[in-house]
């Protein structure tokens, strides 16, 4: 049978490395988590932003060519009840993003077809204002008399 003699613990220099790796790994760790945090919650935001603007597109286009005036969108209950084309109020915007805010602004590009541009605003968590845009083309899908 051998006997070995010359055992070795584990020494002070080697604890005091293991300690020290472990502690700037915990640093690393500590120091990356809020700002992955942020990032997931700004992430948040423009989903929903998103998921506003595009719900707002999809009414507009459900819509008949000729309907796309101020009045008619506030009978439909599309857009509130105020000066321009806002539905903040309409789409709870702000009660979903911290004083967020939804516009839409219509222009004609030909006789028969409008550019609709959507915008959702917000106040981020840093105080920063924060937008999504949608922009979409709506046309006039009567048929024409040909001449």
């Amino acid at each position: 049978m051998v006997v070995i003699k010359d055992k070795r613990g584990v020494g002070l220099v080697d604890l005091m490395l293991t300690v020290a790796l472990l502690a700037i790994s915990g640093i690393i760790f500590a120091a990356a988590f809020p700002s992955a945090f942020s990032a997931s919650r700004q992430a948040q935001e423009y989903k929903i932003a998103t998921a506003i603007a595009t719900q707002k597109a999809e009414q507009l286009r459900a819509m008949h060519y000729e309907s796309l005036t101020q009045p008619l969108l506030i009978s439909a209950g599309i857009i509130d009840n105020s000066n321009g084309y806002s539905f903040t109020e309409r789409d709870a915007v702000a009660s979903q993003l911290c004083s967020g805010s939804g516009t839409i602004e219509m222009t004609d590009v030909t006789t028969d077809v409008k550019r609709v541009r959507i915008t959702v605003t917000w106040l981020s968590k840093q105080n920063t204002t924060r937008s999504v845009q949608i922009t979409t083309l709506i046309a006039d899908k009567r048929p024409r008399a040909v001449t």
